[in-house]
């Protein structure tokens, strides 16, 4: 990819690059603590993503980074994420513009059905990640059981045409298992 931006205007266009089992709900999001998130999505548990994209090869502190993210994530409401929506649905002039009724169109339920617990799961899109990156990775997942993944994209060119091709370091039901929440942490 020629920018990051590129990137992220690709899957925002068809968030199913990643996951067509996601509903997007959020791009460059503002914390708390003023960093801004790349894009929020939503799967059918109603489970906050969090969407970190690097164009390149990361950089160690992307999975600090997205940790960073999850630590505001798993505090917020669900008034927050429906203010979250509606900044997004406004700014992408997306015709669904209550998270509520979006959901539903997309999962068959509606939003309000749930009460978002703080359950989470991050995910780091890359074309390469370093060694360091890799093990942190790993680590997380096998021994901590915080579930990070990692999603590789590389664009290939045929002339005029482009192809995407997309490689999962973990996969995704491999980790949907350890989504973390609020709920279900021990005392």
């Amino acid at each position: 990819m020629e920018s990051e931006q590129q990137l992220e205007n690709l899957i925002v266009a068809d968030i199913s690059i990643l996951n067509p089992n996601w509903l997007l709900i959020g791009r460059q999001v503002r914390t708390d603590f003023d960093k801004y998130i790349d894009l929020l999505a939503m799967d059918e548990i109603g489970s906050v993503i969090i969407i970190e994209l690097k164009r390149d090869k990361t950089p160690r502190d992307v999975v600090a980074q997205a940790l960073d993210y999850a630590s505001w994530v798993v505090e917020i409401d669900d008034s927050k994420l429906v203010d979250i929506y509606h900044d997004y649905s406004t700014k992408c002039a997306i015709s669904e513009q209550s998270l509520d009724r979006a959901f539903e169109s997309k999962f068959g339920v509606p939003f309000k059905d749930f009460n978002y617990d703080g359950s989470h799961q991050m995910v780091i899109v890359a074309a390469a990640l370093d060694a360091s990156s890799e093990r942190i990775i790993n680590y997380l997942n096998d021994k901590a059981k915080i579930p990070v993944k990692a999603v590789f994209l590389t664009v290939f060119e045929d002339g005029t045409n482009q192809y995407l091709s997309r490689a999962w370091m973990i996969a995704p039901e491999e980790t949907q298992e350890r989504v973390i929440s609020k709920s279900t942490k021990e005392p």
